[in-house]
């Protein structure tokens, strides 16, 4: 099927479906594109005579993407529970092609559609699917399909700023300030850009460190193992609305001149929680995720990635009870190293210096 008629297929997919509401389940912590391809899809269900809610079950962790929801009053339903879900008929998953792995969902839930830019592991089972790989956005994907036709920006006099604002930031964000923006990127950026509210998108760039994050940042740069031009990295514990120190970690730990790829993992909650970035072409992070990490006893992948970073969520399942901070940390380092030595197995040694060191 090709991109011209991929906007008319998910027109009539979204069309046949107004029996019962749609939930849009964000995958992971909410980031920008996810946020934006979210609105995107809402606002073609809305026009298309569907109802639809974007849901997500782990909190927005960066303050640029709690402000991006505020000032732009982006409408989001948490979730905790599978009933919380059995009230929809129809699942949307966008900037993800597989379900959030933290939480069931019902069996009368219908897979309807599945819009991302990533790499799947294993090819989603649903009525309509549009999977990018040479694009850095899911919202240049939604992008697309207005400019082609489906439900354009600016028609019928509907004020389509928000929903242009978030997907514009959605991207800026995934292409790294349009630093690896594609052609396509950039053309949808362009297209998006004239609907924009700037003074939103101004205010929301402005990317602050959490003094929480900061400390983080500089845990994992004490914590810091080099082996060849791959580096490894704790931050400890981290709060679940700070989450993305970890990733920010990552990115900071990456502009070392001497490293290619950056792991960096820490505890969130009752999980430990780890994200890899890389400038290696060889290395391919959803390869090296699943290499690592495996899958979990219901088959479902402990991690994933794209073309140039990737990430993990393990759960530490009775461990979480521990009162002991110390050892609870020490167990989780001696997991994580021994996964990531399936990879890079010189890891391993590092792994008996530091538990003789401890």
């Amino acid at each position: 099927m090709g991109q011209p008629e991929r906007g008319l297929e998910l027109q009539r997919v979204i069309a046949s479906a107004t029996d019962k509401p749609h939930v849009i389940l964000l995958w992971g912590h909410p980031d920008p594109d996810a946020i934006g391809a979210a609105m995107a899809h809402k606002r073609l269900c809305e026009r298309l005579g569907a109802s639809a809610t974007i849901a997500h079950v782990l909190p927005v962790s960066r303050a640029e993407n709690r402000a991006l929801i505020k000032l732009l009053n982006v409408p989001l339903m948490r979730v905790s529970e599978p009933s919380d879900l059995e009230k929809f008929g129809y699942l949307a998953l966008v900037d993800a092609s597989a379900s959030e792995t933290s939480i069931r969902v019902p069996e009368s839930l219908k897979l309807l559609t599945v819009v991302d830019h990533h790499r799947p592991l294993q090819p989603p089972k649903a009525e309509f699917v549009d999977i990018r790989h040479d694009v850095c956005s899911t919202c240049t994907i939604y992008a697309d399909y207005a400019e082609r036709g489906l439900a354009p920006f600016g028609a019928g006099g509907n004020d389509d700023s928000p929903v242009a604002t978030a997907m514009f930031f959605g991207i800026q964000t995934d292409t790294d300030d349009f630093a690896i923006a594609t052609q396509a990127d950039l053309r949808a950026a362009a297209y998006l850009k004239p609907f924009c509210d700037a003074e939103t998108l101004s205010r929301v760039g402005r990317r602050t460190l959490t003094a929480e994050a900061m400390d983080a940042v500089g845990r994992a740069l004490n914590d810091l193992e080099v082996i060849r031009d791959f580096a490894i990295a704790g931050v400890g514990r981290v709060s679940a609305n700070n989450r993305d120190a970890i990733p920010m970690a990552a990115d900071f730990i990456l502009r070392r001149e001497d490293i290619d790829t950056a792991l960096v993992y820490g505890i969130v909650e009752d999980r430990i929680d780890g994200s890899l970035r890389t400038r290696r072409p060889s290395v391919d992070p959803a390869a090296f995720m699943q290499a690592a990490f495996g899958d979990d006893s219901e088959g479902r992948p402990y991690g994933g990635g794209r073309a140039d970073m990737g990430g993990f969520r393990i759960p530490l399942g009775m461990l979480a009870e521990s009162d002991d901070d110390a050892l609870l940390w020490r167990l989780v380092r001696e997991t994580v190293y021994k996964r990531v030595a399936r990879v890079v197995p010189e890891l391993e040694k590092k792994l008996d210096t530091r538990s003789r060191a401890d």
